[in-house]
């Protein structure tokens, strides 16, 4: 597990151990986000694929950066025959983790299936427009595309349930609760399956105690085994004519056979065919069509899929970008603990000089969420002051030779924090703010010496330098 500020490795203390951040609460729920994985994946392995996916979504509440669990979603909801989303969940997990991430191979292999896509988005199609046959009462052509969507994804279970519906509102009960039971049989727990294959119990015990008969009737259609209205003849039967009449009867059947088989002929020449060229010109007809709304519908989905990518990478630049301020905050956060401590140590083992000096690299501007960092920054401060005072006056100094003004500001600041009675320090920093062009903080730092330090050796300067920056502000003014 590694630490939500810092992105360093956790141990088991509550406190990230590079950057002090309290993290107790978010192994908490890193651990809760990972329990709710172990589940969904034992559920997932029992073919219950509805609560599969109920638990992982929980899991990813808790913790969208989960993969495992996002990948795992993304199998489940490929296996309940939902593509589209196992293809957006594999997508979130590949640009949270580019590297060493299942999710690009699961992403490669329907690539690598030439048409792939092109079916998938073809089945979507179809159900959606076998869905709107079902709510506009035409059944027949609703079953037609449900089973071509089953042919083309055997695991589509929505397929599956609303075919079954469409069979219990015909009242074909038996097909109802055959296709209810394939549907199961890929989410062994999917509650509406559950639900319906109980409401095909209860209307066929139903019927089983009112109308029997009709319920024999309609199996015996539904194996397609007609009662016979007389019996066969076996192979060992002959039909022997009685008499002449009887034979002539005979060849007169045979006449009029192949006179119907002529006839038959002639008709399948002169009607048949052209109605089924006909037919089959239709087809073709209705065929283009199919395959343009086809076209149309893969054009909107790769654009849609399009448009979730560019909102993806877009959250992603958005999260490196962040990622990026909190690790710069965390390197000063943590430089500032490292250098504290140097601190400490030298000055318990009396290197004074060497405890100065690192305690001078704390940035004490930074607001730390520590109280025991601020004090012990403030007892340093107060033991060593006169040497910090010191240390900074040099570096400042150094840095007005370098007309490094901004590190020079900075340092003589840090000195007036440990020295604020300095007045060296106090006349130097003004004239660092001259030479960067701000007069405002110049002339305030000035009238500072002006006002406290009447007896400083740099009090005339300070003094005439307060006056004339007064009259060139008079001249702007007029």
């Amino acid at each position: 597990m590694i630490c939500y500020n810092c992105g360093n490795a956790l141990t088991n203390s509550d406190f990230c151990s590079h950057c002090g951040t309290n993290v107790s609460v978010y192994k908490k729920i890193v651990k809760l986000s990972n329990g709710y994985y172990n589940a969904g994946l034992v559920r997932a392995q029992n073919r219950d694929l509805t609560g599969a996916a109920e638990v992982l979504n929980r899991s990813l509440k808790l913790n969208k950066r989960n993969t495992d669990a996002r990948n795992l979603l993304g199998l489940v909801y490929n296996e309940m025959g939902e593509t589209v989303q196992a293809f957006k969940e594999w997508v979130i997990s590949t640009n949270i983790q580019p590297n060493s991430n299942p999710a690009s191979r699961y992403l490669l292999e329907f690539q690598k299936e030439k048409g792939k896509v092109t079916e998938l988005n073809r089945v979507i199609k179809k159900f959606n427009v076998a869905l709107e046959y079902a709510r506009n009462n035409t059944d027949d052509m609703a079953i037609i595309q449900l089973k071509k969507v089953l042919n083309s994804n055997p695991n589509m279970l929505k397929a599956y349930q609303l075919l079954g519906l469409i069979y219990i509102k015909q009242g074909q009960y038996e097909r109802a609760r055959r296709e209810i039971r394939k549907s199961l049989k890929i989410d062994r727990s999917n509650a509406l399956s559950i639900k319906y294959l109980r409401e095909i119990g209860e209307y066929l015990d139903e019927e089983k105690k009112v109308d029997p008969d009709k319920r024999m009737e309609r199996r015996r259609s539904l194996r397609g085994n007609m009662p016979p209205d007389r019996p066969y003849l076996s192979g060992n039967d002959a039909i022997v004519p009685n008499d002449k009449a009887e034979a002539a009867r005979g060849a007169q059947s045979i006449l009029q056979f192949i006179l119907g088989i002529l006839l038959g002929a002639a008709l399948v020449y002169f009607v048949v065919t052209p109605a089924r060229l006909n037919h089959v010109r239709t087809e073709n007809n209705n065929a283009q069509v199919e395959y343009n709304q086809n076209i149309a519908a893969k054009n909107s989905a790769v654009s849609e899929l399009q448009e979730e990518i560019d909102d993806i990478k877009s959250e992603n630049e958005k999260l490196k970008s962040q990622l990026s301020q909190y690790t710069d905050t965390g390197n000063t956060i943590s430089s500032n603990y490292s250098n504290l401590l140097a601190a400490v140590d030298s000055y318990i083992a009396e290197r004074y000089d060497e405890a100065a000096k690192s305690l001078e690299k704390v940035d004490g501007s930074l607001k730390m969420n520590s109280k025991s960092f601020t004090n012990v920054y403030k007892t340093m401060t107060s033991k060593l002051s006169s040497r910090v005072a010191s240390s900074a006056y040099d570096s400042g100094m150094a840095a007005m030779d370098k007309e490094d003004y901004d590190e020079a500001i900075k340092q003589f600041k840090k000195c007036l924090e440990a020295d604020e009675k300095n007045d060296e320090a106090l006349y130097y920093l003004a004239w660092a703010y001259e030479h960067k062009g701000n007069t405002k903080n110049a002339q305030k730092y000035f009238q500072k010496i002006v006002d406290e330090h009447k007896d400083s050796d740099y009090y005339d300067v300070a003094k005439n330098k307060v006056a004339d920056d007064s009259e060139n502000t008079d001249e702007e003014a007029e």
